[in-house]
């Protein structure tokens, strides 16, 4: 596919009065423009319904922009070819034709077609007095409204071009907006090699990061389960290298590798399977009320079952970690599980988990949305298309996504250490049934943190796992979208370009260009 690229000597205002142009005369860019704004939640405001349909005409602009390019790197010839095309589109359209030296008159005086702008102003009487000037700026006002066919461009000696009459000219483009920084597109069908590629890319992404990591987690472990023991997260650091040898501070990483392989390769491509499932199930006008709700929802659901693959893991890491002589290698700390209280042991855990990682993941990918969305928002339009400036953004989104999800899931977290430390729950193990005794282990842990400690003691380590966790997702998104790039599975990649030349009857038939 084709770099998406907003050709530079075409400006804003030229590129929005042209997509409303086509809204106005094209029936299928304003079928396409319909379906687009019909939609809108009741509960909305003139307001807000203005402002989204801006939104939708800067995007219809910037995918007319990414078609424009070849005008608009030959100047004024490119430009006269483009009023050629036009004027042939919408030959039988009079005030089609009559919009025309409007639109090029937004043009810079070295790319308008100034003679073919005076052949169509012969004879055409100029907007008149002050009333029509404000009459011309009210219409504006509407997002997809064009100038009222009164308003006649004018000549300027001195710049050698026409221009908008006096009183509109710079209102009237102000008013219009600007082109959208990324082009409408559509996501490609889903297939298997793609949901491959996405768990493939999360997979690695997430058992890179969990390993680089392992001594925070080592000594976030050891404050939860042993408080008291350590005078904080750099106390604990030292007395673990220097009592058990630096060795320790690696402890259970195969469980970890593993665990969190099998975590990544489960939850993104659920996510993006869920996300998209939910999007489609509740349709566009409940996508645009309810975004968030539908992304917490994609992200608990993928988590949900994600859980299921990462319990056993999680379950022998804590307990390698908490009990160094509990086994000497994953597979032998699984294989004592099975020998000594059975495999249905391995999920004690599991629902301290699915609440401390639904939490978690709900956060994590919401935030993680949002953030990088507001800083591509406040970088130069098409940064997005600049893969390392992607990565970058992937990092700190995903820091800051990181830091909040650890501060909101950490009383779930404190819980499961306690849980999967064992105490006080062997005399259980077997005696009930299997929901009824997590939920059991639950309650008892959290009763004896709160009498022991008090509500600080749900939050401890937290320091130290607000830096694991800031690392991890930071490290997490950046490799999942760098393994993703190396896969060809960007947004670029993933998306069509919606075609607003190929609607019009300018320039053919629908299609997707890339």
């Amino acid at each position: 596919m084709a770099e998406y690229s907003v050709p530079s000597s075409f400006s804003d205002p030229f590129v929005i009065y042209l997509s409303r142009y086509l809204i106005r005369f094209d029936a299928q860019s304003a079928s396409w423009y319909g379906q687009r704004t019909s939609e809108l939640p009741g509960s909305w405001d003139e307001a807000r319904k203005r402002e989204h349909q801006s939104e939708v005409i800067a995007g219809f602009g910037a995918s007319l922009a990414y078609r424009l390019a070849p005008y608009a790197c030959n100047g004024a010839t490119g430009a006269a070819a483009l009023w050629r095309s036009l004027a042939a589109g919408y030959r039988d359209v009079p005030e089609a034709q009559a919009q025309l030296p409007v639109l090029f008159s937004l043009l810079a005086p070295t790319d308008q077609p100034t003679e073919m702008i005076k052949a169509a102003l012969q004879g055409q009487p100029a907007a008149a007095g002050v009333d029509a000037a404000a009459a011309s700026l009210e219409a504006l006002r509407t997002p997809d409204a064009l100038l009222p066919p009164t308003t006649m461009p004018v000549w300027h000696a001195s710049s050698r071009a026409f221009r908008l009459p006096e009183g509109i000219g710079a209102a009237a483009i102000a008013s219009l907006g600007a082109v959208g920084r990324a082009p409408v597109n559509r996501e490609v069908n889903m297939v298997s090699s793609i949901y491959r590629g996405f768990a493939l890319s999360g997979g690695f992404g997430c058992a890179l990061t969990h390993l680089l990591v392992v001594p925070l987690d080592v000594v976030k472990t050891r404050l939860q389960t042993r408080p008291g023991t350590y005078a904080g997260f750099a106390d604990a650091l030292t007395t673990i290298r220097e009592e058990e040898g630096l060795p320790m501070l690696f402890w259970g990483a195969g469980a970890t590798g593993a665990g969190y392989f099998t975590y990544g390769v489960c939850v993104y491509p659920l996510y993006e399977f869920f996300k998209r499932t939910f999007f489609e199930l509740a349709g566009a006008e409940a996508v645009l009320a309810s975004r968030v709700p539908l992304v917490l929802l994609a992200g608990a659901t993928a988590t949900f079952f994600t859980c299921f693959a990462i319990t056993p893991f999680e379950t022998v890491r804590i307990r390698m970690v908490e009990c160094p002589v509990y086994a000497d290698s994953m597979l032998g700390a699984f294989e004592r599980f099975r020998t000594e209280a059975g495999l249905p042991s391995l999920y004690d855990g599991l629902l301290p988990l699915m609440l401390r990682q639904i939490l978690f993941g709900m956060c994590k990918f919401l935030i993680f949305d949002y953030a990088a969305d507001a800083i591509f928002a406040a970088l130069p339009p098409g940064s997005a298309d600049d893969s390392l400036v992607s990565l970058g953004v992937s990092l700190l989104s995903g820091a800051i996504a990181g830091v909040c999800s650890a501060i909101l899931s950490q009383p779930a977290d404190v819980v499961l250490s306690r849980v999967a430390q064992g105490e006080g729950s062997a005399a259980q193990v077997g005696k009930l049934p299997g929901s009824v005794n997590q939920l059991n282990l639950i309650r008892n842990a959290a009763v004896d943190i709160m009498s022991e400690l008090g509500m600080a003691g749900f939050f401890l380590g937290l320091p130290s796992r607000c830096l694991w966790s800031g690392a991890i997702i930071a490290g997490q998104f950046f490799l999942y979208d760098l393994f993703k790039q190396a896969l060809h599975l960007t947004a670029a990649d993933l998306g069509l370009f919606y075609d607003a030349f190929g609607v019009s009857a300018a320039f053919g038939a629908l299609s997707a260009s890339g």
